[in-house]
């Protein structure tokens, strides 16, 4: 029996998931963020590490592994697949190794062949595209210096701006500062600013931990909190078009996968719904898949496509998809 390994390194946790040759799940293991840009390589590789062992404690030996592939956050230029290529090489030998973005994982779990866009949105943002040639395409995810939009600290980011302006009266009124000073324990909005600057003995703002403010405004119909949203919608729109003009610039139907916590689990679906109207507009043929399955599974499936090829892999997915769930709910090898 061969074995793969599926690694979904995320800027916030990792999951690690073994399967066998028939898509059949034997184990999942757990870890924190592999962002090399946040935490560094060696934080990196020690939580990649991590949760492959956990899954490997479940009794599969990982000088076994017939292929692995690791989608990593934080891989975005050929600069990077070099420094994740050589903290992830020694993890778990083997003799088929693919290196991707964590967003192409989420396109993967979303489609059945791999090809089409993904917007992905979590503790960053990004928004790749790969068409039928395999030719990929990536547009922003380097955060906000290539003026990304939709992650959770840009959405907290700018709900702190949209509060401080509505208190000192540039902006609309907003229910905003409240929820903010409410979740910060603040007496006044303007309060952030010492946890942004002044107070070094806590915790770095937690930006991103706002977001769910900005959703819970909007879904009450707060203005303020849905300019966010629309703003952010555009954005993404925006990057999400030049890919499809680029790569699909002849297909009349593109799949545009959506995943990551704030595109999936947001309380108030006025995000995704400006991005799909703006995309409507620009290809009325497009079809929207909002992911449901963990896109580790994606980094599976690619690892049996390598070890199988595509064809004889192409009606696993269903296998992993239960047998992940199955596995979940009885333990994680952890």
């Amino acid at each position: 029996m061969a074995f793969v390994l599926g690694v979904d390194a995320g800027g916030t946790k990792t999951v690690a998931v073994i399967a066998d040759e028939r898509g059949e799940v034997h184990a999942v293991g757990r870890a924190g963020s592999a962002n090399f840009q946040d935490c560094g390589t060696a934080g990196a590789a020690s939580q990649i590490r991590l949760a492959v062992q956990r899954a490997a404690q479940a009794g599969v030996d990982l000088d076994g592994l017939e292929a692995a592939c690791y989608g990593v956050s934080g891989a975005d230029r050929p600069k990077d697949f070099e420094t994740v290529r050589a903290f992830v090489e020694p993890i778990a030998r083997c003799p088929r190794l693919r290196l991707e973005n964590d967003t192409l994982i989420a396109l993967r779990a979303g489609t059945p062949d791999g090809v089409g866009l993904a917007l992905v949105a979590g503790t960053g943002s990004n928004a790749i595209g790969r068409n039928a040639e395999g030719v990929t395409l990536q547009v922003g995810g380097l955060g906000s210096l290539s003026g990304d939009f939709g992650s959770a600290s840009q959405l907290g980011k700018a709900a702190v701006v949209a509060a401080i302006q509505a208190e000192d009266g540039r902006g609309e009124p907003s229910s905003l500062g409240q929820r903010i000073c409410e979740r910060l324990d603040l007496e006044r909005v303007e309060d952030i600013i010492e946890l942004a600057f002044y107070d070094h003995r806590g915790p770095r703002l937690p930006l991103g931990a706002l977001a769910p403010l900005v959703f819970e405004a909007a879904a009450e119909g707060d203005r303020a909190a849905l300019g966010i949203l629309t703003q952010a919608g555009r954005e993404v729109a925006r990057a999400a078009r030049v890919i499809l003009d680029k790569l699909f610039a002849d297909a009349d139907r593109v799949v545009v996968v959506f995943g990551g916590s704030v595109f999936q689990r947001g309380a108030c679906a006025h995000l995704v719904e400006t991005i799909q109207r703006e995309l409507l507009a620009h290809r009325p043929e497009t079809r929207f898949v909002i992911l449901g399955d963990e896109p580790v599974l994606g980094a599976v499936q690619f690892a049996l496509d390598d070890l199988l090829g595509k064809e004889r892999a192409a009606g696993l997915f269903p296998v992993l998809r239960s047998s992940y769930l199955r596995l979940g709910a009885e333990g994680d090898g952890r």
